[in-house]
């Protein structure tokens, strides 16, 4: 059935959808012929030979004749009605037995054979093939991990076992595929797992269990799995799997630590050993409205503002940056640091509440962050979710204001908009912005197109599976320590390149050549960390750089600051 479903996919795409327009207008044509000639039929009939037939049979008429059937069983006995027979006759045998099927031929038959004879499947890589990425089943993650790979140059391959899908995505896509079941031993031997740099098992957690049983029975080459359900991350380590990636585990944290306000206390994204990073909203704190020269943030409290993001634009401060109420700082510091923040708010965490709207995998995996915090939330769905039975979430329409304000919104502090449908993402962000001005809204995106929308709706944070889910591989690809800070900005770590030992952080230009920004240095040997080091300060040996940017930015630092 799946092979039979693929080559109907065929005719609902590119040419043929157009095509199948014009078929559908030339069969319009003739039933209009046949219901003129039933209607002409009835009327000949009565008026020359006196006798009286329904619609029904003079369609029944029309069509025999038209395909030259001929029954017999009703016939005209005048000439003029010897005439109207022979021309309805021909007309049949020129639209029903000569148009129709040479343009059936022509545009459905002929193109589909053509397709199949073009495209000739990849089914093994050259012998020498090595150093290249093995991704077994594409999706969106699969597809920004390898816009990813191609931009860093690294060597790639697909592996699908639909020979449809195959073509599509090498002809249409340009990918570089091989046509064959991924839980083959032939098809894994084919593609030279043995001699590549990692495997992507990206498909049902069974396949994936057997994915690394294939693999395992055949070399040891590092597999990066992705899991759906997190009970099933024990058995793909049993199976052999070297990294498993539970997405969902993963985004509901995301989604939830920027949700979380706990007043106007910091709250922690990610750490590099000691130095901290994480975010405050600038509204309910003392700095509202002041320039950050003004805030006296780091004279106060020794923390770095090392970025501001307000509506999802990400910028890095100077000092006469304004810090406006629907601000959030992004700060850099120890946690000692961020406790003498926290005490300047003057505020405590009783004040949070979340709402966390979608109870599916991704909003229980939010449920199970915020619990261990502990921050109070409230869950709100439709319906019940049968996996998770830890959590009893308010059923409702979330879409109705009554639902939310029955529910407490007015006195949420964060919002996260869970649900599978970013169009209902979209309305659920746009709604919880405009009952509350002032709330966090973190938003899922499903697919990477509806990102912007969101932002424009008013959500203050975004994140996308997909996004998310290729950072993490690549990533661990990479054997790389990166934040996700939010859709488009990581932190990350780089030992400090040869060139600039010795240099000053002026004189190496690294914001001039990348765009990236430095955080901190860290001195080797569990020195004390120098957060937002001055211009002034000279690199020495063996330190690592903790920087800010975009992922074009973070490439471009490996391109052309980092040594070959």
């Amino acid at each position: 059935m799946k092979a039979i479903a693929a080559e109907l996919a065929f005719f609902l795409r590119g040419r043929a959808k157009k095509n199948i327009k014009v078929l559908v207008a030339y069969c319009a044509f003739l039933a209009g012929v046949i219901l003129t000639y039933a209607v002409l039929f009835r009327f000949l009939m009565w008026h020359l030979e006196g006798r009286e037939f329904s619609f029904i049979a003079g369609v029944y008429w029309t069509i025999t004749v038209m395909t030259t059937l001929g029954f017999g069983d009703i016939t005209f006995h005048s000439d003029p009605g010897y005439i109207f027979a022979a021309v309805v006759t021909v007309s049949g045998v020129i639209f029903l037995l000569i148009i129709l099927p040479f343009g059936f031929v022509s545009l459905f038959l002929a193109p589909w054979i053509e397709h199949r004879l073009r495209y000739q499947p990849t089914y093994e890589l050259p012998a020498e093939t090595t150093g290249h990425v093995i991704i077994l089943g594409v999706d969106a993650i699969s597809r920004a991990l390898i816009r990813k790979l191609e931009a860093r140059g690294l060597p790639y391959v697909v592996v699908t076992a639909d020979h449809d899908e195959a073509a599509r995505l090498e002809t249409d896509e340009g990918l570089r595929v091989v046509c064959g079941s991924p839980t083959d031993g032939k098809v894994i031997a084919a593609v030279r797992a043995a001699s590549a740099r990692y495997i992507i098992a990206n498909l049902s957690d069974p396949e994936n269990v057997n994915i690394c049983l294939t693999v395992r029975s055949l070399c040891q080459t590092p597999i990066a799995a992705v899991v759906e359900d997190q009970e099933h991350a024990g058995l793909l380590r049993v199976a052999g799997a070297s990294q498993v990636v539970p997405l969902h585990k993963i985004l509901g944290r995301y989604l939830a630590v920027r949700a979380t306000t706990c007043g106007a206390l910091a709250h922690i994204l990610d750490s590099f050993g000691e130095l901290e990073i994480a975010e405050m909203p600038v509204h309910g704190t003392p700095f509202s409205g002041l320039t950050l020269q003004d805030a006296h943030i780091r004279q106060q409290t020794g923390l770095s503002v090392i970025g501001i993001w307000e509506r999802g634009k990400f910028t890095v401060p100077t000092r006469q940056s304004v810090l406006t109420e629907h601000a959030l700082m992004v700060l850099a510091g120890t946690r000692a640091q961020l406790q003498s923040l926290e005490r300047l708010t003057g505020e405590v965490a009783e004040q949070d509440l979340v709402f966390i709207l979608g109870h599916g995998r991704i909003g229980c995996a939010a449920a199970r962050f915020l619990e261990r915090k502990p921050v109070p939330f409230i869950l709100v769905d439709r319906q019940e979710n049968p996996v998770c039975t830890e959590h009893v979430p308010i059923y409702g329409d979330a879409t109705l204001r009554q639902t939310l304000m029955g529910a407490g919104f007015a006195r949420a502090r964060g919002v996260l908009v869970t649900t599978n449908d970013d169009n209902t993402n979209m309305f659920l962000t746009l709604a919880s912005r405009h009952m509350q001005p002032h709330i966090r809204v973190v938003a899922r995106a499903n697919s990477e197109e509806s990102v912007d929308q969101l932002y424009a709706a008013g959500a203050d944070f975004v994140v996308s599976n997909a996004s998310v889910g290729a950072s993490i591989l690549y990533n661990i690809l990479e054997s790389k320590a990166t934040a996700f800070l939010t859709e488009g900005i990581n932190v990350f770590r780089r030992a400090l390149p040869e060139p600039l030992v010795g240099k000053t952080i002026a004189e190496g230009q690294i914001r001039q050549k990348t765009g990236c920004s430095i955080v901190a240095i860290e001195p080797p040997e569990g020195g004390p960390t120098l957060v937002s080091p001055p211009p002034e300060t000279r690199f020495e040996k063996d330190v690592n750089l903790i920087l800010i940017g975009t992922a074009e930015q973070e490439e471009a630092f490996d391109t052309a600051v980092m040594p070959e």
